[in-house]
């Protein structure tokens, strides 16, 4: 039965590249074998070259950020022999039997040598720290600054989205976090002078109150829905964890869950879903809409193992006349979308 969907699905996939991720993602869904993910990085020009690059250079490479990107770094690009971390909150641990130290034993010992700074959110800071402590901008790979790039393409970039555009786009941010995707959303808009409507959905009370912040003095109407996104009205828990939030039996908070069918009553023309692994159900959930308005869909696909053939083939089920692409926005195994237009 799966190998049945897999090929339908296969066979709806709408270019070449989508279909050389469908392929990496199952196979590393199937196998954990990272070579595959590697593969999709290698689909994103940049990434393509930063691999090359760390892995061509014949210096030591020394990862600058103990944090989830840079482990991440050991365990995917694991054909790289990494000589270290460096990060001036853990220093004298260790990760996997890698040593973690500081800056000033990193400039004692390896001064030459190359360095990947493996943060997202502090890139900037630690690029000028280490300019500043004399290393030479050649030998740093700054990681952080193009995931931020990323980051930003993420749910827009798609040339067939512009083909799909409404005058008036209705948009449900499914997991809004921080409200950069909504930010995106807004500026997707700019480009062509259309306005727009927003979802802002999240159930996360502090996430709810930077999205509001950076939607504060925008050109946008929008509403905040504080709720989870669910295949029906809910009481659930949660486990409140900063962008990977997500409804679990044994969460700390008490939530309230919904559907987008039941709380919205508009011709949404586009849904995004980034929701830690409760996409298959709020995906069920948008069905009377998916059916009706036939909204752009860009789905996180990298959850659980399963969701790269059980989301499109959900989808396909509830409306037939979608077609499939697929994306990867990140150096590691997060960051799947499926678009389904």
């Amino acid at each position: 039965m799966e190998e049945k969907r897999i090929r339908e699905i296969y066979s709806l996939l709408g270019d070449n590249i989508s279909k050389d991720i469908f392929g990496d993602r199952i196979l590393y869904s199937l196998t954990q074998d990272t070579k595959y993910i590697r593969n999709m990085v290698c689909s994103i020009k940049i990434g393509k070259e930063i691999y090359q690059q760390i892995k061509d250079s014949p210096k030591k490479k020394i990862i600058f950020g103990a944090g989830s990107v840079g482990k991440r770094l050991v365990r995917i690009y694991n054909d790289v022999v990494f000589e270290c971390f460096v990060d001036n909150h853990c220093a004298g641990q260790r990760y996997q039997g890698y040593p973690i130290i500081d800056i000033c034993e990193l400039k004692e010992k390896y001064p030459e040598e190359l360095i990947i700074i493996s943060t997202n959110q502090y890139h900037k800071e630690i690029l000028q720290q280490l300019l500043e402590e004399g290393f030479q901008e050649e030998n740093i790979v700054n990681i952080g600054k193009e995931y931020k790039k990323l980051n930003d393409l993420q749910y827009f970039d798609l040339p067939q989205l512009e083909e799909k555009r409404k005058e008036k786009e209705i948009f449900v941010d499914g997991g809004c976090f921080d409200g950069s995707t909504s930010l995106g959303f807004i500026d997707w808009c700019k480009k062509v002078n259309r306005g727009g409507y927003l979802y802002a959905w999240e159930p996360d009370p502090n996430n709810q109150e930077k999205c509001r912040k950076a939607l504060e003095n925008k050109e946008i109407v929008y509403q905040m829905i504080p709720k989870g996104l669910w295949s029906e009205y809910a009481e659930m828990n949660f486990k409140s964890n900063g962008g990977s939030s997500s409804i679990t039996e044994d969460g700390d908070v008490h939530i309230i869950a919904d559907c987008i069918d039941r709380c919205i009553d508009a011709p949404v023309t586009f849904i995004k879903m980034d929701i830690e692994g409760a996409e298959y159900q709020a995906i069920l959930g948008a069905k009377n809409i998916i059916n009706k308005y036939k909204p752009k869909l860009a789905i996180c696909v990298y959850h659980k193992p399963e969701d790269i053939w059980e989301l499109p083939w959900l989808i396909h089920k509830i409306n037939p006349e979608y077609k499939f692409y697929l994306r990867h926005y990140s150096f590691g195994d997060v960051e799947t979308v499926l678009y389904a237009l």
